[in-house]
């Protein structure tokens, strides 16, 4: 669309309502436009009164007419000429009829004419002769050219004021110019630019000449040259009148207008005219209604973010004005100070939404720290801070911030408190180490991040299992048996660099038991138990209390021998379906057997899982490693220099309770040999 703006309220007006007509374009020095009927003609209308000053078939004046533009009420129109050029005739009402008359002084071989710039009594032309470009300055009262100029290249950006003519050029290096020169007779003077890509548009205000790219908002590439700069003609004083240039105009007093912004008062039409100082200064006319800067129009970020859903991943948006932006997001856990950093590019994202940036979050946060290395989001507190560099250069940096809560229900085996599963290794020295576990999206694997010291001393425990939530806390507690018989509560407290409390006394002997399994409901009630293989081949319950000072009622045999044949249980929570926790036993072939729970601490007939499993001296059950809802089984050996985990992913169909076995992308701080996995 193309609207007249008013320079005296800003107000706008479709030039072409009501008429047959292709295309308008303004006319210079006047508040006249020029309209293409569609019949061939031109208009030459005042869009003061809303009348034709003309309408003239441009072939009246020579062969090929065409319109060029209008000064005043002034119409310029070129025709063909018999040297291969083009001649150009100015157009007036005399005694109610368009009478033309001929320019003079042009080169008979100029091609390409065009009216670039005027005021009330001058013209500047601008053409292409078999040498070189050229401007010329012709009198509107006598048609004939006052002075020819050569040009570097095409000078489209040409301006005229009562005392210059300014206009930017390229040399064949590249290299661009503004050139001011007065009107009459003089020297040039020149001033670098530098390499430009883009249209140059010149204006002149007084002793100063202003400059700037053309571009719009949402140019990608930098250019400081995307200001409107003005510079004194005899000084070297610059200063930086617009943050942002679209178009430039000069009206008929000879006051220039631009269409651009800043960033204090936004996007508009502005009036460059002298100051107090007699620099140039910008005054907003008409606000277009875009701010000049980055600006943030909103979120969508919920008040809680629930990472159970989804597999852990979450969409965070936010709305901008203009994504031409390079946004850093920072996410970052105010309780523990964990952060996750994101580097985002709306236009490379493939979305095609004018203002929306958009972040999928995995769910995680950096490890201790560590760049490159993560794990799980954690439950609590969290908040959000962007960074928004315009691309383009335009404006500041757009930074704004808020806050969410995220929502994560604790995890089997999760002893840091971050909602995704922890294996426990104990070393042959007795110290005892944490290793945080996380499906990663970044880096394309179920990684296991660096082992973390919880304390020495452990070697005075023969057995170390991983038992659920016994004491009502919302993370794992762990149990211990000495070697004595006696068995060790310690609950867990969430806490990645001291993950235990103090050790209570749960109860002597325990040592009549060969096998000791936890942490998964058995009998429905929610709470997680234990059960245990004796001497005899017997399985016994213990159902959770939820009271950490007691955390077993008295047990239960739920089966009455046979047990003795397997060197290894496991209580792996739900790998089949079902709501119930089922359990997974090793015998000493190395076949492994899934017993599915009833969900009243019994369980069905064994089914054959497979063979082989004797590869593994320690099979964990790890909880949900994936977070798809199903738990999952963690394997490893314990040989020396050949202690590599491995994960093998619940189905969810008993038949085939695991897929194939997957690696797990072990990093540690130095290799160990391990004797105990819980």
């Amino acid at each position: 669309d193309v609207l007249w703006t008013s320079f005296a309220n800003g107000s706008t007006t479709d030039p072409m309502e009501g008429r047959s007509a292709w295309v308008a374009l303004g006319a210079q020095a006047s508040d006249a436009v020029v309209l293409l009927l569609s019949d061939g003609r031109v208009e030459l209308r005042d869009m003061r009164t809303k009348q034709a000053v003309m309408v003239v078939d441009p072939d009246d004046f020579g062969r090929s007419g065409q319109s060029l533009g209008a000064v005043g009420t002034t119409l310029v129109v070129g025709t063909a000429n018999d040297a291969g050029g083009q001649d150009v005739h100015l157009v007036d009402v005399v005694d109610g009829a368009p009478a033309g008359r001929p320019v003079t002084g042009l080169p008979r071989d100029a091609v390409n004419p065009h009216l670039v710039a005027g005021t009330p009594d001058r013209a500047v032309l601008t053409y292409q002769t078999a040498d070189t470009w050229q401007w010329a300055l012709v009198d509107l009262a006598d048609g004939a050219v006052l002075r020819r100029h050569n040009a570097a290249s095409d000078p489209a950006s040409v301006t005229l004021s009562e005392t210059h003519v300014a206009w930017a050029e390229t040399d064949a290096q590249g290299e661009s110019h503004v050139v001011v020169t007065p009107r009459g007779t003089g020297f040039d003077r020149r001033y670098a630019i530098g390499r430009v890509s883009g249209d140059v548009r010149v204006g002149l205000v007084g002793d100063w000449v202003t400059y700037g790219v053309s571009s719009e908002l949402t140019a990608q590439d930098p250019d400081p040259l995307y200001a409107l700069t003005a510079r004194h003609l005899t000084s070297s004083a610059t200063r930086e009148v617009l943050d942002h240039t679209r178009q430039t105009a000069t009206a008929p007093d000879g006051t220039l207008y631009v269409s651009g912004g800043t960033v204090a008062n936004g996007e508009g039409l502005y009036r460059v005219a002298p100051g107090a100082d007699g620099a140039p200064v910008a005054t907003r006319v008409a606000s277009s209604g875009e701010p000049t800067r980055v600006t943030l129009l909103g979120d969508d970020i919920p008040d809680v973010v629930d990472l159970d859903r989804n597999k852990g991943r979450f969409r965070l948006e936010w709305r901008l004005f203009r994504v031409n932006v390079a946004m850093d997001i920072t996410l970052r856990n105010t309780r523990t100070g964990e952060v996750k950093r994101a580097d985002v590019y709306p236009l490379s994202s493939g979305y095609g939404d004018p203002h929306r940036v958009r972040f999928d979050w995995d769910g995680d946060v950096e490890w201790n720290g560590t760049r490159g290395m993560y794990s799980a989001a954690g439950a609590g507190p969290y908040t959000w801070r962007i960074e928004a560099r315009p691309l383009n250069g335009i404006g500041p940096e757009l930074v704004s911030s808020g806050t969410f809560t995220v929502a994560r229900d604790p995890g089997l085996h999760d002893y840091d408190g971050d909602g995704a599963p922890d294996v426990l290794a104990r070393d042959t020295g007795g110290r005892l180490w944490l290793n945080d576990t996380f499906d990663s999206r970044e880096q394309y694997a179920y990684v296991q991040n660096p082992e973390q010291l919880v304390g020495g001393g452990w070697n005075v425990y023969d057995r170390i299992e991983g038992a659920g939530d016994l004491g009502g806390a919302p993370v794992s507690d762990l149990v211990a048996r000495d070697r004595s018989g006696v068995l060790w509560l310690y609950l867990g407290k969430g806490d990645a660099d001291s993950p235990f409390t103090s050790r209570s006394r749960i109860g002597g002997g325990w040592n009549v038991y060969r096998q000791i399994t936890g942490g998964s409901d058995l009998n429905g009630d929610g709470r997680a138990d234990l059960v245990a293989t004796d001497t005899s081949g017997a399985l016994w319950l213990y159902k959770g209390t939820g009271n950490w000072r007691s955390p077993f009622a008295e047990r239960v045999k739920i089966g009455t021998g046979g047990w003795g044949a397997y060197d290894q249980i496991t209580a792996t929570g739900d790998i089949a379906g079902a709501p119930a926790g089922d359990l997974v036993a090793r015998d000493r072939s190395g076949v492994l057997w899934l017993y599915l729970g009833y969900g009243d601490g019994r369980f069905a007939p064994r089914t054959r899982i497979g063979g082989g499993w004797n590869t593994y001296e320690h099979l964990v059950g790890i909880g949900d490693a994936d977070r798809d809802g199903r738990a999952d089984l963690y394997a490893t050996d314990v040989r020396p220099n050949d202690q590599d985990p491995y994960l093998y992913k619940s189905t969810g169909a008993w038949r085939t309770p695991f897929a194939g076995r997957a690696e797990v992308s072990w990093f540690f701080t130095e290799r160990r040999d391990y004797n105990l996995f819980a």
